[in-house]
């Protein structure tokens, strides 16, 4: 899939008959684009924790290659230094800046994810240097746990990272690194073509959500998934972010098999 095609935007219309899997109509008042329960994620009980009024700042640029179910290497390129405009938002002018980013740099991947076994149930993670960096675990249904384990020396976590959903064919996907929770969510109750990496943090008895991540990508079907990553890497490891990311990438492909 080309670079152009991945950074397109999509607009998906919806009828007012449409129904969700929780048989909840469309508002007949408002268009789709602007019923504000669509647009708000209700997979899981952090979609209704404020936000903290902090801006999202990311400091590094990531490109997923797009890839499907049986890619034998994915890889993560690092944009960061040659990005010629600053963050303002995964909007069309960056993501056009990103496309031609792309297009007149070369980039050796700061990562590959190696594929053991042909339906991808085993990964093992290279750096730019081939050296492996950690394993990737993953279950046979999108509603197991996948785990990623890295070796003791490693820099980005001291701790295996395991990925799960609460509820069957949710989306939503949580881990825990260093006692700290994180959440990835999607953006829309429709799509998932736009992520968010959240930190959930706590004051006291209430909770808050902090911006850590943001993912957008063209939607051309279910199969194929890869596109730009924003991370504050201050909060979070950069290749951690990445690692859970694929993760999730792949699950949202496990699920599209599974609702056939």
């Amino acid at each position: 899939m080309s670079t152009a095609v991945a950074l397109q935007n999509v607009d998906l219309s919806l009828t007012e008959t449409t129904t969700t899997a929780r048989q909840r109509n469309v508002s007949r008042t408002n268009p789709s684009q602007e019923d504000p329960w669509l647009n708000q994620p209700h997979d899981y009980d952090t979609s209704t924790l404020p936000l903290d009024s902090n801006n999202f700042t990311p400091t590094s640029i990531y490109w997923i290659t797009p890839h499907g179910m049986l890619t034998k290497a994915i890889t993560v390129l690092d944009l960061t230094s040659d990005m010629p405009l600053p963050y303002a938002g995964l909007t069309d002018k960056y993501k056009s800046s990103i496309k031609t980013t792309l297009k007149d740099h070369s980039f050796t991947p700061i990562l590959t994810c190696h594929r053991q076994t042909w339906i991808g149930l085993r990964y093992t993670i290279t750096d730019s240097e081939s050296a492996t960096i950690a394993t990737w675990l993953h279950p046979w249904l999108s509603a197991g746990g996948a785990t990623l384990s890295f070796p003791s020396s490693s820099t980005h976590s001291s701790h295996p990272i395991t990925l799960k959903n609460k509820t069957w064919g949710l989306r939503t996907e949580t881990f825990t690194l260093d006692s700290q929770l994180f959440v990835w969510e999607m953006d829309s109750m429709w799509h998932s073509y736009n992520m968010t990496l959240y930190k959930v943090s706590r004051l006291g008895s209430k909770e808050r959500k902090i911006v850590v991540a943001k993912y957008s990508q063209k939607w051309w079907g279910s199969c194929k998934t890869g596109g730009a990553l924003c991370v504050d890497a201050g909060t979070i490891d950069g290749v951690v972010a990445c690692l859970t990311l694929l993760v999730v990438l792949k699950k949202k492909r496990q699920r599209a098999v599974e609702s056939y």
